[in-house]
């Protein structure tokens, strides 16, 4: 008989990526970006239930910086779960040519930065 996991037993577990999988600044938020097929997350931080649907919380507080983080969808198709830490690479969405500074100003941008230079320092290790 295959074990049941709940939610809470993911926190502190790490997802691989089965296909390419959306992140969001927030659920059902703006997607910032994508966590690519065969790829790692960073360690789940927590999960939060919105409209009954799950979201993985990953955290990507930069020491000095106001802490955030970034979420992703959970469905059936898209994760494998790790005990281990796997390559973590969050590709950031392409950037329209147009309208550099929209109404969210550049805080928007400055997410694609953080998740960035997370997957260096975590990549450095």
């Amino acid at each position: 008989m295959p074990q049941t996991l709940t939610a809470a037993d993911v926190v502190g577990r790490y997802l691989i990526a089965k296909k390419d999988v959306p992140v969001y600044d927030a659920p059902f938020g703006t997607r910032i970006g994508t966590i690519k097929k065969g790829n790692s997350t960073p360690e789940v931080y927590s999960y939060l239930v919105r409209q009954g649907q799950v979201f993985w919380i990953f955290d990507y507080t930069i020491p000095g910086q106001t802490p955030s983080a970034y979420y992703a969808l959970q469905s059936a198709d898209a994760f494998s779960l790790s005990a281990v830490p796997g390559n973590v690479v969050i590709a950031p969405n392409v950037l329209p040519s147009v309208d550099v500074f929209p109404s969210g100003g550049i805080k928007k941008y400055a997410i694609f930065g953080a998740l960035g230079l997370l997957a260096l320092l975590i990549l450095k290790k």
